[in-house]
Parts: C-alpha cells; sequence; structure tokens
C-alpha cells in the first residue's frame, strides 16, 4: 500500500455540485481499493492547489495548465455517458497511482 492521492473536486461555488461530484469519484477510488484524500473547493482556487494535488476534477470547464492532470466530471450531474466517464477516470487513477506508488 503506498501513500493516498491527492485530489480535488472543484464546481462553481464549492459547495452543491462539488459534493455530487466528490461522493461519485470517491466511490470509484474504494472500488479500485486505492486510497484518496479529497478536497472540495472552487474553480479559481484550483490554480492556487494544484502543486499540492495529484489530479483535480472539474464539474465544468478548465483551460488553464496546471501540474496535474484535470478530469471533468459533468457527467456524475447530468448522467450523460456516465458509464464511459467512470471507465476514463478509473483508467487515469489506475495510471496515476501506479505512476506515484510504483
Amino acid at each position: 500500500m503506498g501513500r493516498e492521492i491527492r485530489a480535488m473536486v472543484a464546481c462553481g461555488s464549492g459547495i452543491a455540485t462539488s459534493t455530487v461530484a466528490a461522493n461519485a469519484v470517491h466511490e470509484i477510488f474504494q472500488e479500485l481499493g486505492i486510497d484518496v484524500k479529497i478536497i472540495k473547493g472552487t474553480v479559481p482556487e484550483i490554480s492556487e492547489k494544484a502543486d499540492e494535488m495529484d489530479i483535480v476534477f472539474v464539474t465544468n470547464c478548465y483551460r488553464e495548465e496546471i501540474s496535474c492532470p484535470v478530469v471533468n466530471v459533468t457527467a456524475f450531474l447530468t448522467g450523460i455517458k456516465k458509464g464511459k466517464k467512470i471507465a476514463e477516470i478509473k483508467d487515469v487513477i489506475t495510471g496515476l497511482n501506479e505512476k506515484i506508488n510504483g
């Protein structure tokens, strides 16, 4: 077992939609058996906190370049292509975990 992955889930207000998305993301990490510490925040906070994170999940578009992967999780709010998004997230998380924990 390696170190936990540090993840941020960001939305416009840092409250409502990020909570829904954070719960869905947390379930995926649990399913994969990978430890994660999730913080919630707002889109403007991403650039401030990115250097402390391994991955950032957003509920809307985010185009800035930051030091870690950014994954859009709008599918958890709309339900559109949710299964495809879950598969994509599993691939990203698995690759990230291998990179961090060997």
